[in-house]
Order: structure tokens, then sequence, then C-alpha cells
């Protein structure tokens, strides 16, 4: 009798599962639902601050078909809380007789770090406009070049990243990350560098440049008005500007959502900042173009724009990137950058 109990006391163990496999289904089973109804909830639950934020993120990256693949423009209006005839209405003018360039001797930078809960922040300030520069990869249509490669190459005590690039490689492959050629048109030293030939002077682009006595200039303009207001050096990007006149241009404070980020403005005196955040870590996941606008402010700026973000993000000075750059292989490789001589 004693036998036949240990018996059955030994199958039943048999058919038990052993405690840690117990433990790893059910983990994985709450992974499972995680998964599947983490993204309901987000979408289409309570979340509204949380919802615009995430969809702004993914939107402001070069995988914003994510989204946009699956999601109806309608539909995508109506979760972001935009209404069918919202738009950015007139562009303002700058006022140029706003900024009064008072260094125009020496290559003073100094730089500054910002610290918050959801990101680092770099800041160079440049007394000197005159010296800020463009640099454009010396492998134009084959692949571009890391921002600290044009830095060193023209002997520059500090640069960041510049604006659009086409990305893609030789063979046409998109998303390739070379940054082989810059959009729009690029200016150096007060010549059209892209394209080489055949630009459309009267095709619009959102525009960071500097005219010949230091000036800043943001927004959409033309080769052609550009070269009426002596423009020196420029590069193109997207809107929405930052700042103009003193004047903040964000309004919503989920813009773009949280990502790196790159920016330029200008004091009235002519000083020119630098900005660049690290984001798209788990403990830093990045800033909106509302934060940029907000540090902008507080350090004076009376203009600035935005540059290019997330993966492109980089700040070098005086030999050493000051930021982690969030790119797979460390620094990513673009088309322009902004540069301080010597």
């Amino acid at each position: 009798m004693e036998q036949q109990n240990n018996h059955r006391q030994k199958k039943r163990r048999k058919k038990q599962k052993p405690n840690s496999l117990i433990l790893l289904t059910g983990i994985f089973d709450i992974f499972i639902f995680l998964v599947i109804t983490t993204p309901l909830v987000l979408f289409f639950g309570p979340y509204d601050n949380t919802r615009k934020t995430l969809i702004s993120t993914v939107l402001a990256t070069r995988h914003a078909y994510l989204i946009n693949d699956l999601i109806p423009q309608e539909a995508l209006n109506k979760l972001l809380g935009i209404e069918e005839n919202q738009d950015g209405g007139a562009e303002v003018a700058q006022d140029m007789n706003k900024i009064n360039v008072k260094y125009k001797i020496g290559n003073e930078v100094t730089p500054y770090k910002i610290e918050t809960k959801r990101f680092d922040g770099y800041v160079l300030e440049i007394k000197n406009p005159l010296k800020v520069k463009v640099a454009m990869t010396k492998f134009l249509g084959k692949m571009g070049q890391k921002t600290s490669e044009m830095a060193e190459q023209h002997d520059a005590v500090a640069a960041i990243n510049g604006g659009s690039f086409v990305d893609k490689s030789s063979d046409g492959t998109l998303y390739a990350g070379t940054g082989s050629e810059p959009g729009g048109f690029v200016i150096s030293s007060g010549k059209v560098v892209y394209p080489a030939s055949g630009a459309n002077e009267n095709n619009v682009e959102n525009v960071i440049a500097f005219t010949k006595s230091g000036q800043l200039i943001v927004g959409d303009h033309t080769l052609a008005q550009l070269k009426k207001m002596d423009v020196q050096e420029a590069m193109c990007f997207r809107k929405p500007n930052i700042i103009i006149n003193g004047v903040r241009q964000v309004k919503n404070k989920a813009e773009e959502g949280l990502n790196p980020r790159t920016a330029v403005g200008q004091k009235a005196d002519g000083t020119v900042i630098f900005l660049v955040i690290d984001g798209r870590k788990l403990t830093e996941p990045g800033a909106s173009l509302y934060d940029v606008q907000e540090i902008m402010m507080e350090r004076g700026a009376l203009n600035a724009g935005a540059l290019d973000g997330g993966y492109s993000s980089t700040m070098y000075y005086k030999g050493d990137l000051l930021n982690s750059p969030n790119a797979w292989n460390g620094e990513r490789s673009v088309a322009t950058a902004f540069y301080v001589e010597q």
C-alpha cells in the first residue's frame, strides 16, 4: 500500500511544471498582452498628451512611414488635435535692424551644459558671427562626412551638424544614412556651392543663413532674395521656425515629439548660439521643438531656427564631441555642417 502511494506521488510530481517554467510562461504572456494592448491604449485611450508626444516623435523621424502608411491623414490630424483649417499663418518678416553685431574680431567660444530630467543639452556661444562658416561633404553624391571630420578639415574651433540631406546611397537605396547630398541649396563664402549649376533662384526654401555683416536669417527665402541680402553662408532645412524678432513661433508643446535636436540662434549683439540636445535613450528621450524654443529664449535669442536632429545631432568643440550622438555607429555622416573658424 505504501509503495502504491509513493508511486502516485511521483506521477503527480512529474505532471507538475517546474516553478521557473511557470514564471517564464507568465512573463511571456504578460509581454504579449502589453505588446498588443499598449499601442491601442496610447492611440485610442485617455492619455491625450502621451499620444500626441508619441505620434509626433515618430513623425519627426525617418520612420514616419510607420504611422503615415497605417493611419489616414484625417484620422491622424484628429489624434494630434489638428483642425483642417489650421495653418501656420503668414510668415513673420525678420527685422534685421534688431541685430547689431558688436563683436567682429576674435573667435571666442563659450560652452555651457543644460541638464534636465528628459535630456542633456549643450550650448556654444560664439561672440563673433563672422567666424561661422558652412562646410559641405567633400564626397558629394557618394557619401557624407561626420561633423567632426569636416570640423578638423577646416581646422575649426567648434562645429555642429547642418541641414537637410538626401538620404540614399549611390545605387539608389533609400534610408541608407549616407548624407551624400544636401537638400535645397548651400552657400559658402558668398558662392552657391550646391547645386554646382542650374539652381532655380526663385525656388523657396526654409533657410539658416548668415549675411556678410554677420546677421542670422531664418525662414522662407529664395536664392535671389539671399543674394540681394548679401548672404555669405547658408543651408536649408524645414519649418517650423523657432523664434523671429524675439517672438516665439512654436505654440504646440509637443511639436515634433521628443528627439535629439540641433538649432542655431542669435542674440541682439550678434552672438551666435549653437544648441545640441541628446535623446532617444531610455533615461533621456529628448526634447520637443518647444523645448528648443524655450532654451533659446532663456539665452536671449532674437532669431532662431532648427537644423537636422535625431541621429544627426552632433556638437564638436576643440577636438572632442561634447554630446553623445545617437547613431548606431556613434556619429552619423551628414551633408553639411556649421563650423567656427580659427
